[in-house]
């Protein structure tokens, strides 16, 4: 019989489910940019952001990716002529490398790589000694949530480590922030970064630059080099004044609105709290499916596993997708591993809950066993539905 309406479930970790709530706002009629209209809406998009970051200070809202908004961290809070030390244990961490491997000629920097198996967590310990080995380090950039390995360090922790030194500490949270407790201001985060497409419940296009007061000095500290759009200082003075320096994408910032209202609603840490309790019954079920977890420091906002032998990972997805409507997310591949076709991953981000992570779950348990994994039918919802209290 042919299937006539199959729901979909977006449960790649970016881009996201979005709530109809924020795509009717989306769909509104457009507004230009240059009005008080759209300074009123951007103003109460900022404080809310404040609100989310757990901080006084700015945040930016940058038009562009997650990586837009990395990039202009990177190059306008590194100290032309300094080292910088960037932490790798993934796929976002290199990419983190490779953009300042690019700058580095340009703004004078030595790039100290600091890589960790693919997996496993950067420790405060390294971070220090990588600091104590390398005098004159002005940025430490890190991912909080390895999105590509599931994997989350101990921020808080690495925090107190640069707060002693002159780095400023530079976090990748583009799969912490709204979905993991981050708390700016309180655990001493110099610099913030998140995008639209995650636990923020929009489609791609915005990025956020949360800045601390010692970042904000550090960009007073000197003038900007090889960058134009992606100066900081540019969005901050036009922030001051509620507005963008260059033309919004209006639309998700209305969207963002609602989003931010709907997280609020919820109560921050009441989202913190249920993408943890779908984080942890997701790896209760891989365990009790048999499948080997990809992560030793798992993230709370999303999870992945390796497949059993003789599974085919583009049929096994395509499998999911089609015959279920839930949509997963693959392995990849980087300098320090080569992951691609080899595990899968699941958010736990955003607009998802308990009934999506279920259905989720059987899908994927039919479909090992449709590829002939020795799994015991139900064995993964079981274990699930035990973690959800059920």
């Amino acid at each position: 019989m042919a299937r006539l309406f199959i729901k979909q479930r977006v449960l790649t970790p970016g881009p996201v489910d979005v709530p109809p709530a924020v795509l009717l706002e989306m769909a509104q009629p457009i507004i230009h940019h240059r009005t008080k209209q759209f300074q009123a809406i951007f103003k109460e998009v900022s404080e809310r952001l404040q609100r989310l970051f757990r901080t006084k200070n700015p945040v930016l809202s940058i038009a562009g990716s997650g990586t837009t908004a990395f990039e202009s961290a990177q190059t306008s809070l590194a100290t032309p002529g300094s080292k910088v030390v960037v932490v790798a244990g993934g796929k976002f961490g290199e990419r983190w490398q490779d953009i300042y491997d690019q700058y580095a000629a340009t703004l004078g920097l030595t790039v100290v790589k600091l890589n960790v198996p693919w997996g496993q967590a950067v420790t405060a310990e390294q971070i220090k000694a990588a600091l104590d080995a390398n005098p004159g380090v002005s940025v430490v950039a890190l991912c909080h949530s390895e999105t590509s390995t599931a994997t989350a360090c101990d921020i808080k922790a690495i925090a107190e480590v640069t707060r002693r030194s002159d780095a400023l500490l530079l976090v990748d949270g583009i799969t912490s922030v709204g979905a993991m407790p981050v708390e700016m201001d309180a655990w001493g985060i110099d610099c913030l970064v998140t995008g639209s497409q995650k636990a923020m419940m929009l489609p791609p296009g915005l990025g956020y630059v949360g800045l601390g007061e010692r970042a904000l000095a550090r960009l007073e500290s000197f003038k900007p080099k090889g960058a134009y759009v992606l100066d900081l200082r540019r969005w901050l003075k036009s922030w001051q004044k509620n507005d963008v320096p260059f033309t919004p994408p209006v639309s998700l910032i209305r969207g963002q609105r609602v989003a931010l209202e709907m997280i609020e609603a919820e109560g921050l840490e009441n989202v913190w709290a249920r993408s943890a309790t779908l984080a942890s019954a997701t790896r209760a079920a891989f365990q009790a499916m048999g499948l080997e977890l990809i992560s030793k420091s798992p993230s709370g906002s999303v999870t992945g596993a390796f497949y059993p032998a003789g599974v085919d990972d583009k049929k096994f997805r395509a499998g999911v997708r089609d015959k279920h409507g839930i949509h997963l997310a693959g392995g990849q591949s980087g300098r320090g591993a080569e992951w691609e076709g080899k595990c899968f991953r699941i958010s736990h981000m955003g607009y998802v809950d308990a009934g999506d992570t279920l259905a989720a779950l059987a899908a994927i348990e039919a479909e090992l066993r449709e590829s002939g994994a020795k799994i015991a039918p139900g064995a993964g919802v079981a274990a699930a539905m035990k973690g959800f209290g059920v």
